[in-house]
C-alpha cells in the first residue's frame, strides 16, 4: 500500500484518542514507517499522551503531545510518530454545541 495512504488511515484512527477537539496540529516528529502494509491488512491505532501544558497565547486551550503507533492485524508495528496538537480545554465554550443541522432535517 502507498505509505501516504496508510499514514492518513492511522492518523484518522487516532483522532478519537488525541485530537477530537483539536484546534490545530502543531507538528509531527520522529515519523517511522517500520513494516510494510499490504492490501487486505487491517489497521489499528493507539496513542499515549506524553506531555501536556497550558497554552501561553490562548487561555481556553492546551497543548498535548502524544506518541501514536499503528499496528496491523498480526500486532506488527507498522508506523509511529510523535504529534503535538492544540486542543480546547474541557470548559472552553468554543467547541460546544457545534454540530450542523442537516438541511433535510433530523434523523
Amino acid at each position: 500500500m502507498n505509505s501516504g495512504l496508510t499514514v492518513a488511515i492511522v492518523l484518522g484512527l487516532s483522532v478519537i484518542d488525541v485530537s477530537q477537539t483539536a484546534i490545530m496540529n502543531l507538528g509531527w516528529t520522529d515519523i517511522k514507517l517500520t513494516h510494510p502494509v499490504f492490501v487486505g491488512d487491517t489497521l489499528y491505532a493507539e496513542s499515549k499522551v506524553t506531555a501536556k501544558r497550558e497554552s501561553k497565547s490562548r487561555p481556553y486551550a492546551g497543548i498535548v503531545t502524544a506518541y501514536t503507533r499503528g499496528l496491523n492485524q498480526d500486532g506488527d508495528e507498522i508506523m509511529s510518530w510523535t504529534r503535538t496538537v492544540m486542543v480546547y480545554k474541557r470548559d472552553a465554550p468554543h467547541d460546544k454545541g457545534y454540530f450542523p443541522q442537516a438541511r433535510t432535517g433530523p434523523l
